[in-house]
């Protein structure tokens, strides 16, 4: 019994002291990357295709959106991001001639697809006696994103892929009158709310490339020793801590097939 709780202390110690070394790696490439100058690049226009429903029609969210608005607050967005990272996002004076290295980032949106569709969506109800289904059909807009980036290497195209929907909310009320009755509302996509989707996009696509690139410095200080990171990290720019990374919060990485 003591022994096996020798063996037990041992292991605990030799986890806490693996994640305490990523942790401190973290912190290393927070410090060392301070000031690191970035080259960002947005396309001038994205493919806009409106996916038709089972009826022939539409979501007319992206009538009124505009496409060069949209990618001006993401990139605005994408920069501060950036910028409180204590990145410098700049623009090079010669765009055929970017240093690249270490301390110079070039960070390029390769291509971004946005798609306006109907997305079912199928409400769950349970009164303790029986279960219901209540299906809906609310306006999405999609989003998705290829990523370049170069630190003095290409990176493998990073991809990321996220949905706004129509705002649903619903509840059910009892009475002895009429019974356990469904109630819903659905609150539209307004052009508003895209743009401001924009600003949440710039700041999602920000973590993500901090944290890819954090990641990256970990693993390649990791394999000098012939060791591998057992998890990933996120640093969390508003509780500014260091946190788990949870699985679908970050970039995909993509094979040169795909």
């Amino acid at each position: 019994m003591k022994i096996s709780r020798i063996i037990i202390g041992v292991v605990m110690a030799m986890t806490l002291a693996s994640c305490g070394t990523e942790f401190k790696l973290a912190k290393s490439f927070a410090e060392q990357s301070q000031h690191t100058r970035v080259a960002v690049y947005f396309p001038e226009t994205v493919q806009v295709t409106l996916i038709q429903d089972k009826e022939g029609d539409y979501s007319k969210t992206l009538d009124s959106v505009n496409q060069n608005m949209f990618l001006d607050i993401m990139y605005a967005s994408y920069a501060d991001a950036l910028r409180q990272q204590g990145l410098d996002v700049y623009i090079p004076d010669d765009q055929d001639h970017i240093q690249v290295d270490s301390t110079h980032w070039l960070v390029i949106l390769s291509k971004m697809e946005i798609q306006g569709l109907y997305t079912d969506y199928v409400d769950h109800l349970f009164d303790f006696l029986n279960e219901y289904d209540y299906s809906f059909a609310l306006n999405t807009v999609n989003v998705a994103s290829w990523f370049d980036i170069n630190d003095g290497e290409w990176h493998p195209t990073l991809f990321d892929e996220h949905n706004l929907m129509d705002d649903f909310s619903s509840y059910v009320t009892r009475s002895r009158e009429n019974g356990t009755q469904y109630h819903y509302n659905i609150t539209p996509l307004k052009a508003d709310d895209v743009y401001n989707y924009a600003v949440y996009l710039g700041k999602r696509y920000a973590e993500f490339t901090y944290d890819y690139m954090m990641n990256r410095y970990i693993e390649s200080d990791l394999a000098k020793k012939s060791l591998y990171p057992r998890f990933q990290i996120h640093w969390n720019p508003s509780e500014k801590t260091y946190e788990y990374l949870l699985e679908g919060e970050e970039f995909i990485e993509l094979k040169a097939e795909e």
